[in-house]
C-alpha cells in the first residue's frame, strides 16, 4: 500500500474533526426535544466519517463513493446545525463544512 497523500490525510483529519465534533454536539443536546433532526444528523455523520476514515486509510476503491455520499450528509449536517445558537452547534456545523468541502475533492 502507497503511502497517504496530504490530501487523503487531510479528508482523513476533517472527518476525525467531524466525528469529534458531531459527538460533543449530541452529547451536549441529547434529550432536546427541538433538535431531534439536529441528533439524527449527527449519529448519521458520526456513522459516515468512520466508515469514510476507514476506507479512506485503506486506500479503498470505493472511498470516493463513500465520500460523496459524505459530503452530502456532513452539508446537511452542518446546515442542520448552524440554525441553534448554542457554541458546541456552531463548531460542529463549521468541522461538517470543513468536512463536507474535504469529502467533496475526493469525490471528485
Amino acid at each position: 500500500m502507497k503511502p497517504l497523500n496530504s490530501e487523503l490525510q487531510k479528508c482523513i483529519d476533517d472527518c476525525n474533526a467531524c466525528i469529534t465534533a458531531a459527538r460533543i454536539c449530541l452529547d451536549q443536546h441529547l434529550g432536546e426535544p427541538d433538535m431531534k433532526k439536529c441528533h439524527q444528523f449527527c449519529l448519521d455523520c458520526i456513522a459516515l466519517c468512520i466508515a469514510c476514515v476507514q476506507l479512506l486509510a485503506s486506500q479503498s476503491d470505493y472511498s470516493k463513493r463513500l465520500c460523496a455520499i459524505c459530503a452530502d450528509l456532513c452539508k446537511a449536517c452542518a446546515d442542520e446545525c448552524a440554525k441553534f445558537d448554542s457554541e458546541v452547534c456552531q463548531q460542529c456545523a463549521e468541522k461538517c463544512y470543513a468536512c463536507a468541502e474535504s469529502c467533496k475533492k475526493m469525490a471528485a
